[in-house]
């Protein structure tokens, strides 16, 4: 009779020590993998608006008339500088990263501009010679960037175009002559600059961009005598600085579903 109530007493014992147990693991804590940390990606199209200054590289100058058989109509040339000018305006492109560190993707920018130049002639003071730079530009241009967390800096390159005001004139009575035209012209677009995203669809921007329309402009106009005239005019490359915001958009979430890539 002894032994059979030690053997229950061992049981019970037994029967405790095991549901103490469980009741131990029930309440161990219980570790979960973390969760990935999240990497920002430059992947998409853009849109934003920028703001800055601009200003000529290098003095304009304009020729002294010349008459068809060659004669000049007066000592010259003039030359003078475009001054200084407030640009802004607006960007689209798109990037793709196409590495953890390397960015590609392409740039439009379209602005205003207003750079304008002057200067008389030393020989005739009433008559002055033009270059200016006045209304909208644009540029296209490739970017290459370097990128580490959410800073990048980028080179860019490309074509650009603006609107130019050139030649010469004279309004005084008796020596009157005008060879002003305005004319679009072709160039290139040579820059870099850096990007911070500072939300997951924001990012701001500080870039220098240089606008080379270096080259020489013949106009033709007429003179008080109706004789044929012209001047050449020597444009100048333009300097641009400025700031600006992007927004980052998937252009693919304007499609159907059914349309979509992936």
């Amino acid at each position: 009779m002894r032994k059979i109530a030690l053997l229950v007493l061992a049981t019970v014992g037994l029967g405790l020590s095991q549901a103490a147990s469980a009741a131990d693991l029930g309440t161990a804590p219980l570790y979960r993998k973390a969760p990935p940390i999240e990497t920002f990606s430059w992947t998409g199209a853009y849109i934003g608006g920028f703001v800055g200054g601009a200003f000529g590289a290098s003095d304009a100058s304009t020729t002294n008339p010349i008459t068809l058989a060659g004669a000049p109509v007066f000592a010259g040339p003039t030359t003078y500088g475009l001054g200084s000018s407030v640009i802004a305006g607006y960007t689209d492109g798109y990037n793709w990263q196409v590495s953890p560190n390397w960015v590609v993707g392409y740039e439009s920018e379209t602005g205003y501009i207003n750079l304008k130049g002057a200067g008389s002639y030393a020989a005739q003071p009433t008559a002055t010679g033009i270059a200016e730079a006045s209304g909208t530009y644009s540029a296209w241009t490739g970017r290459l960037g370097y990128t580490w967390d959410r800073s990048m800096i980028y080179a860019k390159g490309g074509v650009a175009l603006a609107r130019f005001d050139v030649g010469g004139f004279d309004p005084t009575l008796g020596t009157h002559f005008d060879t002003r035209h305005h004319r679009y012209e072709w160039g290139y677009a040579v820059g870099g600059g850096w990007e911070y995203a500072f939300a997951p669809k924001w990012t701001i921007k500080a870039e220098y961009l240089y606008l080379g329309f270096e080259r020489d402009r013949t106009t033709f106009g007429a003179s008080n005598s109706v004789t044929e005239i012209s001047t050449v005019t020597h444009i100048p490359g333009i300097h641009t600085a400025k700031v600006g915001i992007n927004y980052k958009w998937d252009w693919m979430t304007l499609l159907p579903a059914q349309l979509r890539p992936f």
